[in-house]
């Protein structure tokens, strides 16, 4: 347990009350004790109003998480206080105020135990507990006068106060005049609240002669009783004079003097400024302020004498001598150590240093933590720790050590002096000894005028310790506190710093642990729990042969130990991890304790680099860079098990996942090609666009690949943007060059081309600054586009451009800048090419290193001086000198500990700040370095902003630490290295050759020893001794093919204790890395192949190595035009095996512990750098981009020989690349080679058309015809006819080149009224030479199949004869006739409609295959219908598998991470009576489904914002899935006022359980209202579904009368031309097919005959379903009924409405649609300018006051216009849509939404005008999916594209 927060809970006890108080405070202290099993820790008993308060329990409760909000009643508070109640972490429960507590006022606290402990006894069941808020003071303090120029002054001043203020509350305190006049009083509006508030007295006039300016502050009228004035001298233009005197105390005195005007920096003052006493004075002039230095110690008042030479910066001089006395004041009593550590070597004889200053006297304590209980002691502390003392330790001494004595005299200065533990105590080898200076105020030298401080002096009497020890409640125990009778009751805030008050004495004690041991240990760990040691003698260095180390885990129990060599080092192999070690020599012990925290830091040292996971490396690689749905991935994984060795036939298991993370693919292969793993997926046409993820499992190690798959087509033009500097920034001109050729190697002339830019923010890092924070959190830089060129290139295919950023935001450090370049063909198609350079808009960089804080929540402890380190560079990363960097410290709002919105610092001038707690300027020196020093005292604590800011280049960068008292910290981390600690050395090379020799040198003296360990990835592979010589030592070592890809030497220079004055380091240490290469490993790969291919010719491809190795290897020839589109490069899996590994080595020491060794501890946290791989870049449906992808392999190569491959060239025109990547396993050895040959022919076409079309469309198709060779000369170029379009003018053309060349040749075409695939092929001849391109082209009809109804009713043996007119375009036309014995409801009609809805959420997935379930059981289905109904099942079930999340819940839409309560219940009510049919479920839904349903169910609670259908639905699919909770069904029932349809719902659960009177009567219950009832809207029901629902109940409950009732009302619903959602039909479907199959029928015996073929319907179902040939017209049809009984027949045909007849439409919507340029003004879209990029944007309004869910919104674009997605490149997506889920295809985008009462929304699209034609232009359509009454559909219109 804390001790320092018992202590001061118990103090700020006894501050609540006076000394009357005593019982109640004797109270307080034994409830804190009696309760000491469950309670850890509490809030002080004195808070500020705007804290929180704490319990801290002794275990953790596994039912709190963190930031959980918790129920008001587990910690309530007296008075009543409104605020939250939280668990901070599993262990901590927290009450935080909303607006804060009064002040000077006591609450009671009361927590509620029995709620969190189980089996907790009754008379312990509540904790009660008092804190009281501080009573608020204030006072006010000025700085010097301070000049804006010879008219105008200010003064500087701050607000202190005893608690939190607000900045409100602060301005009405203060008011200022000056000759009457009041003065302005600006605060610094920052800082909202906070104990110390700056302002400054603004405008202070300086008149001719002297003024003075009057402060008064006063609290009466904000209820504080404080008030005071001060009176400040300003003095006149003409008068040059000084204004004020200030003194400082401390290591330096020295003394202030404020002058009325800036003095001239350049002067020199020497001898026109003196001090009494001081012969020799040094000064600084600093703006109006002089300070004056004295050399030696100045006491009490001198003279100070300044003369008239002083001179202003005006020219002015002192009138007057200026002669005053001057007080220098006396230092406070205070006692402090003289060294850190813990570790007492012989060399000091158990004696102990501290220093202390005006203190008679100090007492001592030294306290025995008992040997075999030290590794309990440092489970959870450090050798200096504190925690669970009492546990572990005992005092065994006190005494009162006298410092002054009437013979000695009081200096007033710091004095050193030593204790030597020997005379207090007879030390146990092994054991720890805290030792505790304290002193009290009759202890105190300092000199008061009080009469009460002249009482006599005398020793503190410690004659009965032992005795008192053997009796004391405090470590006896029968109390829990620690040393709580020195308290104060007359504590006092505002006296908290005077030496003559009891305040300042409050809780002066200073601590340290020490242990006497000579052993120095140094343990070093690798990946492989392989353990290295090195002993040596701390005294002289000597090793320490013989020394035994004992290895110890967590539960101290022994893991086994080695003996150290003549060399003082060993290895221990262990197979456990160890947490303790225990060396033992000569019966001394030194400790050392093995967790991350405490190792060494490397973060100042250069080793990051790659990971090994357990020993292995691993390669995956694939043939591009981007991917088409409907592609082939080729993968390949090559393993490197170098390391660690795993057998040939063990399994290496694959998995492709898509951007929901859904797992697509699974395959295990258990055999390789010479380490090649080759795995080859298909993706669907269909398959999701995004980042997909191929990982790769094998021997406990997992790599992984990102993968993307886009709409993307493949360039057709081979783009090069270039710029001069590989930095770009503001301080130079940006120019760029851009060349453009065709990918077959022709020139592209006079081409149109824009580029545009994209800054977005980036992390900013430089080498050789590790950790170092270079942005600046406080700034939000939102992306920004800008055009860079648009314009054309030449007829050289060339341009120049340059960048002038225009930027509107501040950049938080660099910028990222991504350029996409589209070259526009003539013909509309373009190509695209981006890639990304930093943008450094300053001119300088600081960075921050903040110190490490403890192990778990990185936590800086108060009460310690911190250093913060701080770097200037400049863009290049190279050190800079900076000056008058300034640096600044806010504390931050404290709601961020249950604040749930993003925690965003860039509203930094906004209200999250209460305090500026630091400030100060600073210069970095030449090598760019400085560090400054901050501490924040006890009781402060919170999150803290530091921000370093350099003026002159505007950039800042800051870092938020978070603080925290020593009892509430974790284990703690080492701090950061001091320069001192740090060893820098360096070798005569960066990188060897295996063979060689490194020379490494190190600076050193005369004297110790360097303990040299060679280090790796993994383990130690080397160590060595080296003796220093005087200045520098030298040593070499030699470079062993081990070693590769790289080593890391980490060097141990150690002294020898005895020889080491104070602040000299025992120890440094550093560690440089050292790359290894190895030609042996480099395999060289060769191609031979023609240097230009043909299109649909074969070619040979040779391949061999150069130096004749063998190899394995895969060859890859894909298209440059896909290449291109990410700048693909070959992939090499040499640079992944010999990429630099990280140093895997973890090394712990003691000599940072060791007593008079200086040396600050490091953090420790491992540095991992980044990955260099990471640079770089349900129809069938047309294939338009049919690129050039050829993947052979793996193969094998013999040694010496070569592997001939032939290759064959589709119809293709273009660039290819052939990639070779090959590798050695057995040797280690990798290598790649690629050539890019063009593909071409003399004569050469390509021609270009629109993704989609659209019937009646009339688009212009370009053709480019190249003339490659000189005898091309006349050209005939035509089309092909083709069922989708009609030629409009010649279908043949012909042009002539005068030399070879490239011209465009356009046909016009008209889109048939069809749908499907059509193709457009175009030849070209010339003499004897023959070229053609092929285009497959889709038609698609964007309008919504309309359907039409015929009704017929046939009594027993009627006939009727009718004509089916057939409507809508060819193609689209189709019947269907269903037969029913039950009343009519358009069964087939609205299942159609469930198919054919176009959105694909999970209840809309669910409701189009839900009914089909039941199809077979109810309808005559013929064999074609019935397979088609079980594929549709088969692939919803395995679509739905995608929604399902980890949690076991499903997402409304994939790729959502949160679960959707409806969506899951209904997926899962499909999916188990699915199971039911025989359909095979995804493997592991049912488990994990059945578990969330299960902890949903058990945390359902009623109230206004939950729904009881939910909930009862979500209780009927438990009891469906065999699971049910009846606990819940039975709370639930006896919820009242819960809905009628959960009722029903509720009864059907348990009719599913068997218990049938119970579902009966729970029925019965409900009333007749269908109507759902508030919030019901998150099951997208209606008084339809809620029927339906009902209707499924009856059957349940088989009550066939009131089934048939509701039977028949829904089938009237299902036969209506009403709109019914998604939800609705299916429902309503589901429940008539349930019905039917209940109560069976007479069976259906029919004939029809249409077109004159007769068919025959004879079954015994109630339901029956024939398709009907039909043809274009009038199409005779006849119908029989041959049963008894009445026979209902329905006729249904859909069709395609041409394009252009779709009607408007509006209910509560409204849509505004505009299209604007790039710079955001409207543009007329009649006819657009091919090349034209323009925005679409559609602005959504709800005109009701209704919030309405699940909104779609549908845009298609017509054919001649491209969405340009980028989403895929660096550039990311044009714009970000606030849309719950996007999807966005070739023709269309569809988004989905939310709306609030009278909300907007706007979403935007970037759009291209491609190809020529005249094309329609649909309207737009969003409907609320799950409500009719809003709906919006506007006019579409016929758009062009002209040149």
């Amino acid at each position: 347990m804390s001790t320092k927060k018992v202590l001061f809970f118990l103090l700020a006890i006894l501050l609540i009350g006076c000394k009357n108080k005593k019982e109640d405070i004797q109270a307080q202290k034994e409830n804190l004790f009696k309760y000491r099993a469950y309670i850890s820790d509490v809030s002080p008993g004195i808070i500020s109003a705007k804290s929180d308060v704490r319990v801290v329990l002794k275990n953790p409760v596994s039912s709190l998480k963190d930031n959980m909000v918790l129920d008001d009643d587990i910690l309530k508070v007296s008075p009543q206080t409104k605020g939250k109640v939280m668990a901070l972490n599993n262990q901590t429960i927290a009450f935080i105020p909303e607006k804060g507590f009064k002040q000077d006022t006591e609450y009671t606290f009361s927590l509620d135990l029995e709620s969190l402990i189980d089996d907790i006894s009754s008379d312990l069941e509540t904790f009660t507990f008092k804190v009281k808020t501080f009573k608020q003071q204030f006072n006010i303090t000025t700085d010097n006068l301070q000049s804006y120029n010879k008219d105008w002054q200010y003064l500087n001043g701050t607000l202190r106060s005893s608690d939190v203020m607000n900045l409100k509350t602060a301005k009405n305190l203060v008011t200022a005049y000056q000759n009457g006049k009041e003065l302005t009083i600006k605060f610094d509006e920052t800082v909202k609240e906070g104990t110390q508030i700056p302002f400054k007295v603004d405008s202070i006039q300086r008149y001719e002669e002297d003024s003075e300016i009057d402060i008064h502050w006063d609290g009466n009228n904000v209820k504080i009783h404080d008030k005071g004035d001060a009176v400040i001298k300003i003095p006149g233009k003409n008068n040059f004079t000084i204004i004020d005197i200030n003194t400082y105390e401390g290591e330096n005195q020295y003394l202030e003097i404020n002058f009325s005007d800036p003095l001239k920096k350049s002067q020199n003052v020497k001898g026109l400024v003196t001090l009494e006493n001081a012969d020799d004075l040094k000064f600084i002039i600093d703006g109006n302020i002089l300070k004056v230095y004295p050399q030696q110690q100045i006491k009490g008042s001198v003279n100070l004498s300044v003369f008239q030479g002083i001179e202003s910066t005006d020219g002015y001089k002192l009138k007057n001598i200026f002669s005053e006395k001057v007080a220098f004041e006396q230092l406070k009593p205070q006692v402090r150590l003289l060294s850190s550590g813990n570790i007492l070597p012989s060399s000091n004889n158990l004696k102990i240093n501290f220093e202390a200053v005006n203190l008679k006297a100090v007492d001592v304590t030294v306290i025995k933590i008992y040997k075999n209980n030290i590794l309990q002691f440092l489970q959870n502390n450090d050798l200096n720790g504190t925690g669970n003392l009492r546990s572990v330790a005992r005092p065994i001494a006190r005494k009162a050590l006298q410092l002054q004595s009437n013979l000695t005299k009081n200096t007033g200065n710091w004095r050193a002096y030593a204790i030597d533990l020997r005379e207090l105590i007879n030390p146990d080898p092994g054991a720890i000894y805290r030792v505790e200076f304290s002193f009290g105020r009759k202890y105190s030298a300092y000199s008061c005028t009080d009469p009460e401080d002249k009482e006599s002096f005398e020793l503190n009497d410690f004659e009965d310790f032992d005795e008192e020890m053997a009796s004391t409640n405090q470590w006896n125990p029968t109390d829990d506190s620690y040393y709580y009778d020195d308290y104060y009751y007359d504590y006092n805030w505002d006296e908290r710093e005077d030496p003559c008050s009891n305040s300042y004495y409050y809780d002066k004690t200073i601590k340290t642990n020490v242990i006497a041991s000579d052993i120095g240990l140094t343990v070093k760990k690798g990946k492989n729990e392989s353990y290295f040691v090195s002993a040596n003698d701390i005294v002289t260095t000597n090793p320490l042969p013989g020394t035994k180390v004992t290895f110890y885990n967590y539960q101290q129990q022994p893991i086994g130990y080695v003996i150290t060599e003549t060399s003082g080092t060993s290895i221990f192999d262990s197979e456990t991890p160890a947490y303790f070690a225990i060396a033992e020599r000569n019966k001394q012990k030194t400790y050392i304790k093995l967790n991350d925290g405490n190792a060494l830091s490397v973060s100042k040292f250069d080793v990051s680099g790659a990971e090994l996971q357990k020993g292995l490396k691993g390669f995956i690689y694939g043939e591009r860079g981007v991917w088409r749905p409907g592609d082939t991935l080729f993968l390949n994984f090559i393993l490197n098990d170098k390391n660690s060795p795993i057998p040939a036939s063990h399994p290496v298991k694959f998995e492709l996942t898509d951007p929901y993370g859904k797992i697509v693919h699974k395959e295990i292969k258990n055999s390789s090609i010479g380490g090649f793993y080759n795995f080859k997926v298909v993706t669907s046409p269909n398959a999701p666009t995004g980042n997909w993820l191929a990982k790769i499992q094998v021997g406990g190690a997992s790599f992984s690949k990102s993968l993307k798959i886009e709409t993307i087509k493949p360039n057709r033009l081979k783009i090069k943007v270039d710029f001069e500097d590989e930095i770009l920034s503001p301080q130079k001109p940006i120019n760029g060059n851009m060349a453009v050729i065709w990918l077959h190697g022709a020139i592209a002339k006079n081409l149109k081309s824009d580029i545009q830019t994209r800054f977005t923010a980036t992390k900013t890092t430089f080498d050789g600054y590790p950790n170092y924070v270079f942005d600046d959190p406080t700034r939000k830089f939102n992306t920004e586009d800008q055009t860079v060129f648009d314009g054309k290139i030449n007829a050289e295919g060339k341009a120049s451009f340059n960048l002038v950023p225009q930027l509107k935001g501040k950049a938080p450090g660099m910028l990222k800048t991504t350029f996409i370049t589209k070259v526009y063909e003539d013909g509309g198609d373009f190509s695209t090419d981006v890639f990304s350079k930093t943008y450094s808009p300053y001119s300088t960089y600081v960075g921050l290193r903040v110190p490490d804080g403890d192990a778990r929540r990185n936590m800086l402890l108060t009460d310690k001086k911190h250093t913060f380190e701080v770097a200037t560079v400049d863009k290049d990363g190279k050190p800079k000198a900076v000056k008058n960097i300034k640096v600044s410290i806010y504390k931050i709002d404290w709601r961020w500990w249950w604040d749930t919105s993003e925690d965003n610092l860039s509203s930094f001038n906004g209200s999250n700040y209460q305090d500026e707690v630091f400030t100060s300027t600073f210069n970095t020196d030449a090598n760019g370095k400085a560090n400054f020093k901050f501490e924040l005292k006890y009781p402060e604590w919170g999150r803290y902003l530091v921000r370093i800011e350099d003026p002159e280049s505007g950039h800042a960068t800051g870092e938020t630490v978070y603080f925290d008292w020593p009892g509430w910290a974790g284990k703690s981390k080492n701090q950061d290295p001091e320069a001192a600690t740090m060893l820098v050395f360096s070798s005569d090379k960066d990188t060897y050759n295996v063979g060689e020799k490194a020379t490494v040198i190190f600076p050193s003296s005369e004297g110790g020893r360097a303990l040299v360990t060679v280090e790796n990835g993994s383990e130690v592979l080397k160590s060595m001794w080296v003796i220093p010589e005087k200045d520098e030592t030298k040593f070499e070592l030699p470079i062993e093919e081990l070693y590769t890809p790289n080593i890391y030497i980490h060097i141990s220079l150690i002294q020898p204790h005895a020889s080491t004055v104070n602040d000299a380091p025992i120890r440094m240490y550093g560690v440089i890395p050292i790359t290894v290469n190895n030609p042996e490993t480099i395999l060289k790969p060769t191609i031979t192949m023609p240097n230009s291919l043909k299109p649909e010719e074969r070619f040979k491809i040779k391949v061999g190595e150069s130096n004749n190795k063998p190899m394995t290897y895969t060859i890859a020839v894909v298209d440059e035009g896909l290449l291109d589109l990410t700048r693909f490069k070959t992939p090499n899996p040499w640079d992944t095996f010999f990429a630099r590994e990280a140093l895997g080595v973890k090394t712990w020491d003691v000599y940072d512990d060791i007593i008079g060794a200086f040396g600050g501890r490091i953090d420790q946290i491992f540095s991992i750098g980044g990955d260099g791989m990471a640079a770089g870049a349900k129809n069938k449906k047309a294939n338009r981009f049919k690129p050039m992808v050829v993947y052979l392999g793996p193969y094998q190569l013999k040694e010496g020989e070569t592997n001939t491959h032939t290759i064959s060239v589709p119809k293709y025109i273009g660039s290819v690349r052939t990639m070779v990547i090959a590798g050695n396993i057995s040797e280690n050895a990798y290598g790649i080679t690629e050539k890019t040959t063009p593909v071409k022919k003399p004569l050469m076409v390509l021609a270009s058309a629109p993704r989609k079309i659209t019937p009646k469309e009339t688009v212009t198709l370009p053709v480019t015809v190249f003339a490659m060779e000189k005898n091309i000369k006349n050209v005939t170029v035509s089309i092909k006819k083709n069922k989708a379009y009609k030629i409009i003018g010649e279908s043949s053309k012909t042009i002539s080149f005068s030399q070879p060349d490239e011209q465009m040749v356009y046909f016009d075409v008209q889109v048939n009224q069809i749908t499907g695939i059509g193709e457009v092929e175009v030849q070209a001849t010339s003499n004897g030479e023959k070229a053609s391109y092929k285009l497959e082209l889709d038609v698609v009809n964007p309008n919504p199949f309309t359907t039409s109804v015929k009704d017929i009713t046939l009594e027993a043996g009627a006939k009727q004869e009718f004509a089916l007119e057939t409507f809508g375009i060819d193609g689209s036309n189709s019947a269907q006739i269903e037969f029913s014995t039950l009343p009519p409801m358009n069964f087939t009609g609205r299942l159609q409609y469930l198919i054919q809805y176009p959105h694909g959420c999970v209840e809309q997935t669910t409701s189009s295959v839900f009914p089909q379930l039941y199809l077979n059981d109810i309808f005559d289905l013929t064999f074609d219908k019935k397979k088609k109904v079980q594929q549709n099942i088969e692939k919803a079930i395995n679509r739905l598998s995608n929604f399902q999340l980890p949690n076991g819940g499903f997402s409304y839409w994939m790729g959502q991470n949160q679960a959707n309560e409806w969506g899951t219940s209904y997926a899962g009510h499909f999916l188990l009576e699915a199971e039911q049919k025989g359909y095979v479920l995804p493997i592991g839904f049912k488990s994990k489904w059945t578990q969330y349903q299960q902890q949903l169910a058990k945390q359902w609670r009623n109230s206004d914002y939950s729904s009881s259908l939910n909930q009862a639905y979500r209780l009927y699919t438990l009891a469906l899935a065999g699971n049910p909770d009846v606990s819940s069904m039975n709370r639930l029932r006896e919820t009242p006022s819960i809905s009628n349809e959960a009722k029903h719902r509720l009864a059907a659960a348990y009719a599913l359980i068997g218990q049938q009177q119970a579902a009966t009567s729970i029925f019965k219950e409900a009333n007749i209202s269908f109507e759902p009832v508030k919030y019901d809207y998150y099951t997208y029901g209606s008084t339809e579904r809620n029927e339906a629902m009902a209707l499924e109940t009856l059957v349940l409950l088989k009550n066939k009368n009131e089934a048939q009732q509701i039977a028949k009302t829904v089938a009237k619903n299902l036969a209506s031309q009403k709109w019914m959602s998604t939800q609705t039909t299916a429902y309503c479907l589901l429940s008539m097919a349930k019905f039917a199959e209940y109560i069976g029928g007479k069976g259906i015996t029919a004939s029809f005959t249409v077109n004159g073929s007769n068919n025959k319907v004879e079954t015994e179902k109630v339901l029956a379903n024939r398709a009907l040939e039909i043809h274009k017209g009038s199409n005779p049809v006849n119908i029989e009924n041959k049963k008894d009984g009445t026979l209902f027949v329905r006729v249904i045909s859909t069709g395609k409405l041409p394009v252009g007849e779709e009607k408007t439409e509006q209910r509560n919507l409204k849509a505004i649609v505009a299209y604007k340029g790039r710079d955001g003004k409207n543009i007329a879209i009649d006819k657009l300018t091919q090349g034209t990029n323009f925005i679409a944007e559609v602005t959504i309004t709800n005109a009701k006051g209704d919030a309405i869910k699940d909104v779609a919104l549908t845009e298609i674009f017509p054919s001649g216009w491209e969405i340009v997605n980028t989403r895929f490149t660096d550039f990311g997506s044009f714009a970000d849509n606030d849309a719950n889920y996007t999807d966005i295809r070739d023709d269309r985008s569809n988004f989905y939404f939310d709306l609030k009462g009278n909300e907007s929304k706007t979403f935007r699209i970037l759009l291209n005008a491609s190809y020529l034609g005249k094309y329609y232009l649909p309207g737009i359509q969003c409907e609320a999916m799950y409500d009719n009454d809003f709906m919006v559909r506007t006019q579409g219109k016929w758009v062009e594209v002209v040149q």
